[in-house]
């Protein structure tokens, strides 16, 4: 098997599980992924990594410190966002605490039974949205999601 047959089975393999394209940015203080998501939007996330924070390039992806894993994030349809605010908004065991605009993305953060804090970020100009949840504490959900640079590209 010829190197091009080895390359071409591993972007096949990449296509299989969501990710068509991921890029290594930046020096040592950040890492950005494009994800080809099934909306047909290509998403970059980029993670700020000092203090020891890294994510994977695979879906759900994962948001680590230290190898200690903290949130994790699946992409989402943009009517698959307005299900889950609905939802949101009608389950008595969800407070949500921030409800915004930043950056170019809209987002909800809530926790559930105080066990477990959420985003639900719809990414402006795009048919995509974001789930991220961390069932450590809201300041490690805030700190993980505090990081992250959220764009679709063309």
């Amino acid at each position: 098997m010829g190197s091009g047959e080895i390359m071409k089975k591993i972007f096949v393999t990449l296509a299989i599980i969501g990710t068509v394209l991921f890029t290594l940015t930046g020096c040592s203080t950040s890492l950005a992924y494009t994800f080809k998501v099934e909306t047909g939007d290509k998403i970059k996330i980029e993670l700020n990594t000092t203090g020891g924070y890294s994510m994977t390039s695979n879906l759900p992806f994962v948001i680590s410190k230290d190898e200690e894993s903290l949130s994790q994030g699946i992409f989402i349809s943009s009517d698959q966002y307005d299900q889950y605010i609905s939802s949101v908004n009608n389950d008595s065991n969800a407070k949500i605490i921030e409800n915004t605009t930043k950056d170019g993305i809209e987002y909800t953060f809530y926790s559930y039974n105080n066990s477990e804090w959420n985003y639900i970020i719809k990414i402006n100009n795009s048919n995509t949205g974001l789930l991220i949840g961390n069932p450590i504490s809201q300041e490690s959900a805030e700190e993980c999601f505090g990081r992250l640079t959220i764009t679709k590209e063309s």
